[in-house]
């Protein structure tokens, strides 16, 4: 059973809850955790007073909380999944991060506002915390799915490694509501002979760019074969461009509702050398991201 640890929050969430139901988790418990957002803790109100402006500020925005979370429930009433909520109150990242560690949670779910790339310089968000810090997968909705008849996605690969364990674990979530995948790999001047290098093992140095190329089409079309074995509908693109300009590309002409990456790294350092990619498109563009961790 896949573990979601959803982020209800007081705008953006509907969003993660449509992505929720459409993935279609063969499998899955939902924890749906609002977060009362304060520097306090719970307990400074109490010694306030009930009459206090702001307790009764903190006790309305726990009562709204609820709310939310009642919806958010009933939204996902009909999804099959087990599901149960709770509130807290904190910085909502870090008890979202928190919680997941607690419960091993395979997942976490938020809607997420664009901002983008000046703006995320300057102020904070919970989806740009939690691509940075947290070890669980990650869901960022900023737009709800436009597919009728199944999702379509676009996803994102070097075939490196750790992205091969990423999309073993891709498949390991058992997602039955995508119904087609373009399998995108970027082949610009600068990765090209990195991306080679792995799918030969070392022995790149006689290859041209050609070869580069057709062990790269290979490769997508292997993953392809995998994607048709799970009844999703399959193809490949193999772009010249970098991998943020092959993206917008391939999101906007295949009109795909989610762009899925595998990503790691949790340090700055490891955001600047490996995370970037992830973390630029959670915050600077309008699409729906799924990152898988392995």
């Amino acid at each position: 059973m896949i573990r979601i640890l959803a982020g209800i929050d007081s705008t953006h969430y509907p969003n993660a809850l449509r992505f929720l139901e459409r993935l279609r988790f063969a499998t899955a418990s939902v924890h749906l955790m609002h977060v009362v957002e304060t520097m306090l803790p719970e307990t400074s109100f109490s010694g306030l007073g009930s009459d206090h402006p702001m307790t009764i500020a903190f006790e309305e925005m726990k009562r709204q909380g609820l709310v939310h979370l009642a919806n958010a429930e009933e939204t996902l009433r009909s999804s099959g999944y087990e599901v149960k909520r709770s509130i807290t109150s904190g910085d909502p990242a870090r008890c979202l991060i928190e919680t997941a560690h607690e419960e091993s949670a395979d997942l976490i779910a938020v809607g997420s506002a664009q901002k983008g790339h000046w703006g995320s310089l300057f102020y904070g968000s919970v989806a740009k915390s939690l691509t940075a810090a947290a070890n669980s997968s990650l869901l960022i909705a900023k737009s709800p799915p436009t597919s009728d008849e199944g999702l379509k996605a676009v996803l994102a690969t070097d075939h490196s490694p750790y992205c091969n364990e990423c999309i073993d674990r891709f498949f390991e979530f058992q997602m039955k509501g995508i119904r087609h995948v373009t399998v995108l790999t970027s082949l610009n001047p600068r990765d090209a002979h990195r991306i080679g290098k792995v799918l030969h093992e070392g022995e790149v140095e006689a290859m041209d760019s050609e070869h580069i190329r057709t062990a790269t089409t290979s490769a997508n079309a292997a993953l392809c074969d995998r994607l048709n074995a799970q009844g999703i509908e399959c193809d490949s693109i193999v772009s010249e461009e970098s991998p943020q300009t092959a993206i917008a590309s391939a999101m906007k002409v295949t009109s795909a509702d989610l762009l899925i990456l595998g990503a790691q790294g949790h340090s700055a350092w490891d955001r600047f050398r490996m995370g970037s990619l992830s973390n630029f498109q959670v915050v600077a563009t309008p699409h729906n991201v799924l990152i898988i961790r392995a």
